[in-house]
Parts: structure tokens; sequence; C-alpha cells
């Protein structure tokens, strides 16, 4: 299991809030939040069960309503399968009274999954599409919905997006989207380097967008700090420099291993991705 805290970057807040104007920032519920990444469905479930169990004051919304947000038992139409929960944030401290009422999400989601959601994220760097927002390419779209079905017939023996469509029809559409997008072709050829990392446990990650006549991914750059204070007036400084021309992202972690792992979208790391998926059209 890897457990990672997570913010929710600028670009993606305000894309949200352009999708729906009528939603308050303040309640947003998912800016704030924790992504946990299991090895099997079952210890997902497993753990959820007994989290559920668990003694704080944090109130869990929609906690009579089993499937809101359950998009293992009713995966999104895109394909992402996963489950999220929302908490509202709740504590005694009076260091922490001030966010009391504000929301916190919590991410749950399987190695395969996660795999997926990242390729998602990655094309949308390489691509300047937005699959995961069902924005640009439908083609492009449409295969990532393919891959879901894939991916969760093969290794999780379940369905996603596409469960009445049989196994032959399912590889033969990926592979015509294929043809058309070149994304796995694309996700083979990128290779983001990250070189001479002072490691600290708090890293500003810069991912630059990739210009309109390039292919392969910008260097990453990363920034560490041992002081989160610090890491988080740069963050910001750093949020106002690059609008419009890169990723900016504060994250925490013991080990840089673990930033690389969870983080793999910022590293245009697609590589268990392509490895799954090169097993599941071949069964």
């Amino acid at each position: 299991m890897s457990l990672r805290p997570r913010l929710k970057r600028r670009p993606t807040i305000e894309n949200k809030l352009r999708r729906f104007p009528d939603m308050q920032l303040s309640r947003m519920h998912d800016i704030a939040g924790c992504r946990i990444i299991f090895p099997t469905v079952e210890e997902l479930l497993d753990f959820r069960a007994h989290f559920h169990k668990a003694r704080f004051k944090h109130k869990r919304r929609g906690a009579g309503q089993e499937g809101r947000w359950n998009y293992l038992t009713h995966p999104k139409p895109d394909g992402y399968r996963g489950i999220h929960e929302v908490y509202e944030y709740d504590v005694r401290s009076e260091g922490g009274k001030t966010w009391n009422g504000l929301n916190v999400e919590i991410q749950f989601r399987t190695i395969i999954q996660h795999a997926w959601s990242t390729a998602v994220e990655v094309a949308g760097l390489l691509t300047h599409d937005k699959p995961k927002f069902g924005q640009g390419n439908e083609i492009l779209i449409e295969q990532f919905r393919l891959a879901s079905e894939l991916l969760a017939r093969r290794y999780e023996g379940s369905t996603s997006c596409y469960p009445d469509i049989p196994l032959e029809n399912l590889i033969d559409r990926f592979h015509f989207c294929e043809i058309e997008t070149r994304i796995i072709d694309l996700f083979r050829r990128v290779n983001t380097k990250v070189v001479d990392i002072d490691f600290r446990k708090n890293n500003i990650l810069v991912f630059p967008y990739v210009p309109e006549n390039e292919e392969n991914a910008s260097n990453l750059e990363v920034y560490s700090y041992s002081n989160v204070f610090r890491a988080i007036q740069r963050y910001n400084e750093l949020e106002d420099e690059l609008q419009n021309k890169a990723d900016v992202v504060l994250v925490r972690a013991d080990t840089f291993e673990n930033v690389r792992v969870t983080f793999r979208n910022y590293f245009a790391d697609t590589t268990d991705f392509v490895s799954l998926l090169d097993g599941a059209v071949q069964f």
C-alpha cells in the first residue's frame, strides 16, 4: 500500500471552475486530499472497510450512499476506476480549527487503476488534449476507454465502461485507435530523465508544457527543501511565474522513489501502463 498527500494544481482548479461555474471554491471537495494505492482490489476494499471503523471526528459525506463516488462498481463513462470519499475536516486543536468544515478527498486505487490514470494525465501533457476531462481528440479519449476495459478484464477479473463488448472487438478497436493517435508509440519514446536531485522531505516538481512542434517531454525540474514553509513560499512564487508554462506541484514523501512512483505523470513515466497493456491485448 502506498499513501501520499496531494494538492490539486491551480490550472486544474481553474479548469474545474470553468466547467462548473456554479461551484463555490470553498466547497470544492478535492483541492486537498490523499491517494492510497493498493496491489489488489481485495486489499483496497479490506482497508477501506477497516478505515470506516476508525475513531475520528471527521465526517464522511454521503456515508449512507454507498454508490456515491464508487467508480469500481460504477466506472465513469471515460473509463476511470477507483473509489473516492470526501470528509469534512473536524478537529479540536486551536491550530486546526481554522480548517474545520473544509473538505478533504481520499482516493482509493489499485496499481492497475493508478497506471491507467497516470497515462491519461501524461497523454494530456504530451498531446495538448485533455482526455482526463473529456476534451480534445475523441479517438484518444475512446482509446483510453478501451484500455480501461482491457486492463480491468485482464488483471482484475472485472469490467469497466464497455462490459458488453466482446474481447476480440475491444482489441481490434484499440489497435485502430492506436493507428490514429500513436499515443502508445509516443509513450515508448518519451524518456524524461531526472538527475542530481538533492532529495529532502519537501519537493516542488516543475513539469514544463511541451511546445506544439515537439514530441518529447521537457525535462522535469525538482526543487527540494528541508523547511516546509520555505517550500510553500517558493511553490507560490513558481505558480505565479510559470502560469500557462508548466505544471507545478508540491509533494512531501520520505524517499525520492516514493515521489517518483506516486507522481509518475510528472516524470512522463508510463512504463507500467504500457507493459500492462501489452499483456492485456495479447490474452
